[in-house]
C-alpha cells in the first residue's frame, strides 16, 4: 500500500486533466440536511457525488456475506434461548443483540443507497481481484486512489466474469485521524451484484459512468505495481 501521495499533491488541482476529467468522490456539505437525507448510522455531514440509490436483497447480500449476518442471528437466537429456558434476564441481552442486528442490516441499506458509486474492473480471477476507482477529497484538491479489493462475485452486470469484465461498485469512505485533512483516509467499495440481481438497476448505476472514466481507471490503474495485490494506491491524475 503507498504511504501517501506524490510529493505534489497539494497542488493537483494545478495539474493537466485527461479530457472529461470527473470528480467522483464523498464532499462534505455545506448546508443542512434535510429529513428525507438523514441516515441512522452514517455521518450526515457528507454526501456522494453519485450515490448509489439502490435497495438491497437481504438474501443476496447473506449469501456473499454470511459472516456477520450468521454472528448477529445465531448470537440472538442463543439468548432467546437462554431468556425462555433459563432466567427472563437473558432477555436483556437478546433485545441489545436484535439491535445491533438490526443496525448492521440498516448500515448495508446505507451504504447502497447513499453510498458513492464508482466504476471498477477485473483485474484477476485466481483470486478475483477488482479495481475500484475514486478521489479521496472531501471538496478541496484531488487525492486520486485505486483500490485493489478481492471478492468473488455471481456476475458482472448479468454477465460471466472474467479479467477486464467492467462492473459498478458503491464505496462508503473513511474519515481521516486528523479532521483538519482535506481527504479521507481510506474507502470501503463494494459490488453492486453481491447486493441485487436486479439488472436494471445495475445498468441505471452503469450509465453514470462516462467512457472517460473507463478510461481514467485504465490510465490509473497503469501507476499500480504488478503482480496486482490487495491495498490502497495512491496515484497521479496523470502519468
Amino acid at each position: 500500500m503507498n504511504a501517501e501521495w506524490p510529493t505534489a499533491r497539494f497542488r493537483m488541482e494545478d495539474q493537466p486533466r485527461p479530457p472529461g476529467y470527473r470528480n467522483r468522490c464523498l464532499k462534505q456539505k455545506g448546508t443542512s440536511v434535510s429529513e428525507e437525507q438523514k441516515t441512522w448510522t452514517l455521518d450526515d455531514s457528507a454526501r456522494a457525488s453519485n450515490p448509489g440509490n439502490l435497495q438491497v436483497n437481504p438474501f443476496r447480500w447473506f449469501r456473499h456475506y454470511p459472516k456477520w449476518p450468521m454472528i448477529w442471528l445465531c448470537s440472538f437466537v442463543f439468548f432467546v434461548a437462554l431468556a425462555s429456558l433459563v432466567h427472563w434476564s437473558f432477555w436483556v441481552v437478546a433485545l441489545l443483540l436484535f439491535a445491533m442486528n438490526w443496525f448492521y442490516w440498516q448500515r448495508v441499506r446505507d451504504h447502497f443507497r447513499h453510498g458513492c458509486a464508482n466504476p471498477a474492473i477485473i483485474v484477476s480471477m485466481e483470486p478475483t481481484l477488482i479495481a475500484v476507482s475514486t478521489d479521496l477529497t472531501k471538496g478541496i484538491g484531488e487525492y486520486p486512489v485505486v483500490k485493489i479489493i478481492e471478492k468473488s462475485i455471481p456476475a458482472a452486470c448479468g454477465q460471466v466474469p472474467q479479467v477486464g469484465s467492467r462492473l459498478p461498485v458503491v464505496a462508503l469512505y473513511e474519515p481521516s485521524p486528523d479532521d483538519e485533512l482535506p481527504h479521507w483516509a481510506d474507502f470501503d467499495p463494494r459490488p453492486i451484484d453481491c447486493a441485487t440481481g436486479n439488472l436494471d438497476a445495475i445498468q441505471a448505476v452503469m450509465s453514470t459512468f462516462t467512457e472517460d472514466d473507463w478510461n481514467e481507471l485504465k490510465l490509473w490503474l497503469r501507476q499500480v505495481p504488478r503482480p496486482f495485490c490487495c491495498g490502497l494506491y495512491h496515484v497521479r491524475a496523470t502519468e
